[in-house]
């Protein structure tokens, strides 16, 4: 069993998880596909894409539109990245 903190809980303790993170993501440029991931000082090379999928939600305020990769690296590993499409930038979150 966990013991008590003695700290008081509320909406104030919370912090959100999984935030998105700025990210670098070279793009082939006839097709505007990812083709490499910039991180930690190093380039990998995009294997191939292994999902996409596009996110349009809140029109009728804030808007966001957003397409997702999930990208499979050279080392095998995975990426989840998206673009905003509105702004344009590219970032990765974790899952």
């Amino acid at each position: 069993m966990v013991s008590d903190p003695g700290a008081p809980a509320g909406p104030a303790r919370l912090r959100p998880l999984n935030l998105p993170r700025p990210a670098r993501v070279l793009v082939h440029a006839a097709s505007a596909l990812p083709a490499h991931l910039i991180e930690d000082g190093r380039r990998l090379r995009i294997e191939r894409i292994q999902d996409s999928w596009d996110v349009d939600e809140e029109w009728w305020r804030d808007r966001l539109s957003r397409r997702y990769y999930q990208l499979v690296l050279e080392d095998g590993s995975l990426r989840t990245v998206y673009q905003d499409l509105i702004t344009g930038a590219w970032y990765q979150q974790h899952y």
